[in-house]
């Protein structure tokens, strides 16, 4: 049902954007619905040397799904090593696919606006130059737009760009958490309105489908069509984690297909950790950024979390209950989890009630969340109540094997309703204006510099996890300049640092230096038919 609203909508934005006049504002977006153009962008980027460049343990894409994100259910062998590469690097033929669409399109040469992040790290910045550099190589005019990342994500939404880098961080690891995005009708992440038939049908037979290997090649299949066929998006590089955690402190679990978590930070009772972007919306149900998710599952909870293997245990729940069919999901939340404001004080027992009123919420129109296809998609949920004040029921369509672990993301969460209610617009603006649920509190909110969280003493804390032993306080600061990051943590004022470029050379043999392959996939998001629809 879902699904067909969207394509009711679609075709109700079509009417609306042929009305509003907003073809003729952007005129040269419709370049990219040449395939010549899109061809000679992809076939330009050097993808290996610009991974390298970077210096920080990026790795060049070879498609839109991750290395270490997905293993074949039956073979086990990563998608990325059975798939291989499906883009490659060539100049000449960049060149030719380039002059061939200056002649098509009837033009001496082709101009666009390289729309990127400024505050999303220096590989960002970096990255952009050099793809600027690559495509001018092949004939381009490219003119650099820099923005904040709170704009850039609304001039993507709004359709006010032609190429945007930009990227997506996997919500669990399945390769639909990649495929879901560039569907047709998915206005909230597909904001080229890339339009493929041939690509839709793949990716939701592969969701329909029940047998597993017939899936798992759908899939392989899509991503053909998407990056090799129609070059509907250019994949650029994996992104790399090159960083410096103090000795002292432990207990940070880096997921590559999920949300990192910080629940668990031991060895210090005061930690100070380095952000290079702020939270975007305390709202966790509205949110789409990585920051602000992160925040989400320290000051609250859901049914489940993920310990350090990304292996899913049972959190707000505490017992769980499943049907012979695999179809039927009963929990029984916890007697002694609770809601607490910011002074740490009770407002009253978390209930079932809350987490049917959140995925309630989660799914309105009125909430209009990027994320509302996660119930019915992701957790393939069709019917969900509260039996009574403790037990929650889940019906799901078919079974489904990430289920459990899908519900420890932050948009399976609970709410109180009656909180959100009494707060009106004001909600979840300030530390004051939300609720706490999780093992830690958000004590204060300060945009652009810092967020702070207290251990919440009332908080049940998973016996596996001794609330003993946990931080204190955690204050994450926000830090965009990375040299001035590295002084503050050689200074003692920071416990983390994010490194790039010569510093992780310079930083590499220190004691605590990580340099990971995280799950960000950087991509190309071309303007293919947003305002042509």
């Amino acid at each position: 049902m879902k699904k067909f609203i969207a394509i009711l909508l679609t075709l109700l934005m079509v009417v609306c954007c042929v009305s509003c006049g907003k073809k003729e504002e952007a005129e040269d977006v419709v370049i990219f619905q040449n395939e010549n153009v899109r061809k000679a962008m992809s076939y330009a980027i050097d993808r290996v040397s610009l991974a390298k460049s970077l210096n920080d343990g990026s790795v060049a894409a070879e498609g839109i799904i991750p290395f270490k994100l997905a293993s074949n259910p039956v073979t086990g062998q990563d998608f990325r090593d059975e798939q291989g590469s499906v883009v490659s690097y060539d100049l000449a033929k960049a060149k030719e696919f380039y002059e061939a669409a200056c002649k098509e399109l009837g033009k001496k040469q082709l101009s666009i606006n390289l729309l990127y992040g400024t505050n999303e790290g220096d590989s960002v910045i970096k990255a952009a130059e050099q793809i600027a550099y690559y495509l001018e190589e092949v004939g381009f005019e490219v003119n650099l737009v820099a923005k904040q990342k709170k704009e850039r994500l609304q001039l993507m939404d709004n359709g006010d760009y032609d190429v945007a880098l930009t990227r997506w961080g996997p919500d669990y690891g399945d390769p639909q958490t990649y495929m879901d995005l560039y569907l047709s009708y998915n206005f909230s992440n597909n904001s080229g309105r890339y339009n493929s038939a041939e690509y839709d049908k793949l990716v939701l037979d592969a969701e329909a489908s029940t047998d597993p290997s017939e899936r798992w090649a759908k899939f392989l299949d899509a991503e053909k069509v998407l990056v090799q066929k129609d070059f509907g998006i250019v994949p650029v590089f994996q992104a790399g984690g090159a960083m410096i955690i103090r000795p002292t402190i432990s207990g940070i679990h880096f997921h590559s297909a999920a949300v990192d978590n910080y629940r668990h930070i031991v060895g210090k009772d005061n930690v100070t950790l380095i952000t290079n972007t702020d939270i975007v919306y305390l709202d966790y149900q509205y949110a789409t950024d990585g920051t602000s998710f992160v925040a989400a599952t320290l000051f609250t909870s859901g049914l489940t979390e993920l310990d350090e293997d990304g292996n899913w245990m049972l959190d707000l729940a505490e017992s769980v209950d499943v049907s012979d069919d695999g179809t039927v999901y009963t929990f029984k939340i916890r007697d002694d989890a609770n809601w607490f404001n910011s002074n740490g004080e009770v407002v009253r027992t978390v209930t079932a009630q809350d987490f049917e009123d959140a995925w309630n919420r989660l799914i309105s129109e009125e909430l209009a969340s990027d994320y509302s296809w996660w119930i019915s998609d992701v957790l393939l949920a069709k019917e969900w109540k509260a039996v009574d004040e403790k037990t929650f029921q889940v019906t799901l369509e078919k079974p489904n094997g990430i289920f459990m672990q899908c519900l420890a993301f932050p948009s399976a969460f609970p709410i109180n309703k009656d909180f959100i209610d009494e707060q009106g617009d004001q909600y979840a603006t300030t530390a004051e204006s939300i609720l706490s649920c999780g093992p830690y509190i958000l004590k204060s909110w300060t945009p652009g510099y810092s967020y702070e969280m207290e251990r919440n003493a009332g908080y049940y804390f998973n016996s596996e996890y001794d609330a003993a032993g946990t931080a204190k306080k955690i204050v994450f600061r926000v830090l965009e300049d990375t040299q001035t990051a590295l002084m503050e943590y050689e200074s003692g004022n920071i416990d983390t640092v994010i490194l790039s470029g010569e510093q992780v050379t310079a930083n590499k043999d220190k004691e605590g230096f990580v340099n990971r392959l995280q799950g960000y996939l950087f991509y190309l998001s071309l303007n293919i038919n947003h305002y042509d629809e």
